[in-house]
């Protein structure tokens, strides 16, 4: 395994998509849509060199200034548990770190276990909306 690291999005549309749905990620199912909302968002990701493959993403959106939000942390299946969501999410909190607030989505209480070992904190009283 031979990782390297970029905000590049030197990938094609079909090589992300590929990777939403080999991630299991149910929004591979939005197709361009997706290509395009990831292509309008900043992206750092872990490319294996040696399997030519892409092994981890993030994507986040923001508004220019004050608030930055993390749509999408996603590890293929055989790139779990290796820390590529570790050095993405450095990346991340690096780039925002001027920001006052940067944001992210934890369906479960697994995800939100796991955000909180990397820093972040539930915010009590916070309802999630949706249309």
């Amino acid at each position: 395994m031979n990782i390297v690291y970029s905000q590049e999005k030197n990938f094609d549309a079909k090589t992300l998509l590929d990777f939403f749905t080999k991630s299991g990620n149910p929004d591979a199912k939005y197709g361009e849509a997706l290509v395009k909302a990831v292509e309008n968002s900043t992206v750092f990701h872990a490319w294996d060199k040696e399997a030519n493959e892409l092994a981890a993403l993030i994507s986040v959106i923001d508004d220019g200034a004050t608030t930055a939000y993390i749509r999408y942390l996603i590890v293929a299946p055989n790139y779990r548990g290796k820390g590529l969501n570790d050095e993405l999410i450095a990346r991340v909190k690096e780039k925002y770190a001027d920001y006052p607030c940067l944001y992210t989505f934890a369906p479960d209480d697994f995800h939100a276990s796991f955000f909180t070992k990397l820093g972040f904190s539930v915010v009590d009283g916070m309802k999630v909306l949706s249309r």
